[in-house]
């Protein structure tokens, strides 16, 4: 009965509110990373768990500053005196208020990812139960700091609580969150940024969180919820100091487990990253419809690289994160083709995939594809074209890239076609030597001046 009332008459169905909108008006109003590759909210179910985990750097505060505004209930209706006057111990008064708003704060993270659910089965992407860990951790972190919020308005009842924790919840949470995200460099990482919830932004849709990332944090979300639940039923100093030891304990746990860099972050999702091969061709899980377009090009291809000495005789997935500052992943005797970076390649025809796999004689460049290069770039479509006979844009760059960098890549392919064959095939080899240990400029090996 008390429950209900705590239910009705609490802040607890406005807290859940909060952030089921403001969750669902950046994601539906806001033309923002969560729609684009590498890691579209509707691919896979575990990319959606992720992005709502980096939304939480929005939502916490709204969490922490509503439990806040409902810890000073008490003391602003004057009913702090008398309450404590009654027989029934604190710690029932507690459980139900704490378990109203918790439960209901909770409520409106899960509909967001209900929602997120939705949207994957809707547009066909890849379901799987390897979200339960992502969304498990971030429905604790959305308790413990509601509890932690009704704590801290209970015992500092002032009506500047509520905004100024929220304001610092917020300030503490982006600075996490610039630590733990590749892609934003303002801040070097630190373990104590996995003190707050929120994540960087997914890089891929095959990764999920990492193992020890995921105890750690369970183990500190689990002391924080623990120590504002003491703190919020506490009647005495004694009380409220014996309060905080979980908390402390749930750092001391944490803080070793957590990984000891960001590349300890995320790791392959071990179900959408399974192996689905056909002889050397593999892909993952989550693209499985790839293998049978992939097979035959992909034959083609292995056998016109196999020529070349040391040539690869696998063609792969590239299913690990992707990084924003390292090259991608080279081995010389596997081909990778990366459908998260390059989702062009999912619609590719046989003609563009078999480009795919013999561009860079088989390895791709040496600087991460957002950064542009042109030598990379040009090297390898010209090592493709070697292969093929065809200059034609790599399925991975957009044909405007080639458009704009034709003047270059024409002439320089013009002048390699005009080498007689025996040193065409050596500067491939050059090229492919190149490309594998990232010594060097990948277009003057095949052209020397060609960039002049």
């Amino acid at each position: 009965m008390i429950f209900r009332i705590e239910l009705r008459r609490s802040i607890a169905p406005w807290a859940g509110l909060a952030l089921l909108l403001v969750a669902l008006g950046f994601l539906f109003l806001l033309s923002g990373p969560w729609w684009k590759v590498p890691a579209p909210w509707t691919g896979h179910t575990t990319t959606t768990a992720l992005w709502l985990r980096f939304l939480l750097v929005f939502l916490w505060p709204i969490a922490v500053g509503a439990g806040a505004i409902q810890g000073m209930r008490d003391s602003r209706s004057g009913m702090a005196e008398l309450l404590a006057t009654t027989s029934r111990p604190g710690r029932h008064r507690a459980l139900r208020l704490a378990g109203a708003v918790g439960a209901l704060s909770a409520l409106g993270f899960l509909l967001v990812f209900a929602v997120g659910l939705g949207e994957v089965l809707g547009h066909g992407g890849f379901v799987s139960a390897s979200f339960l860990p992502v969304v498990g951790v971030g429905l604790l972190a959305v308790v413990a700091g509601s509890w932690v919020g009704l704590a801290v308005g209970r015992l500092l009842p002032h009506p500047l609580t509520a905004p100024a924790l929220a304001v610092l919840t917020l300030v503490a949470s982006v600075l996490a969150w610039t630590s733990v995200d590749a892609q934003v460099l303002s801040m070097s990482y630190t373990r104590f940024a996995l003190l707050a919830p929120a994540l960087g932004q997914p890089r891929g849709a095959l990764v999920t969180t990492s193992g020890s990332m995921d105890l750690g944090q369970t183990v500190w979300f689990a002391g924080l919820a623990a120590t504002g639940f003491l703190l919020l039923a506490a009647e005495s100093a004694r009380a409220r100091v014996l309060g905080l030891l979980p908390v402390l304990a749930g750092a001391a746990i944490a803080l070793p487990v957590f990984p000891a860099s960001t590349d300890g972050l995320l790791t392959p999702d071990a179900v959408a990253a399974q192996k689905r091969c056909d002889g050397p061709i593999c892909v993952s899980r989550a693209h499985e419809d790839m293998l049978a377009a992939l097979a035959g090009p992909g034959r083609e291809a292995l056998a016109l690289l196999a020529k070349l000495p040391g040539a690869p005789t696998r063609i792969e997935e590239q299913t690990g994160p992707y990084s924003y500052t390292s090259p991608p992943a080279r081995d010389p005797g596997v081909v990778y083709l990366d459908f998260q970076l390059n989702d062009d390649l999912l619609t590719a025809d046989a003609a563009a995939l078999r480009t795919a796999v013999v561009s860079g004689a088989g390895l791709p460049g040496c600087v991460p594809p957002s950064y542009g290069e042109v030598s990379d770039m040009s090297a390898r479509m010209i090592a493709a074209a070697y292969f093929t006979g065809e200059l034609r844009a790599l399925p991975e760059y957009a044909g405007n890239w080639f458009r704009r960098n034709s003047p270059l890549v024409e002439p320089a392919w013009a002048k390699f076609r005009a080498l007689p064959p025996d040193v065409q095939f050596a500067r491939i080899v050059a090229l492919r030597q190149v490309l594998l240990s990232c010594q060097g400029d990948p277009l003057d090996t095949l052209v020397p001046g060609a960039r002049r």
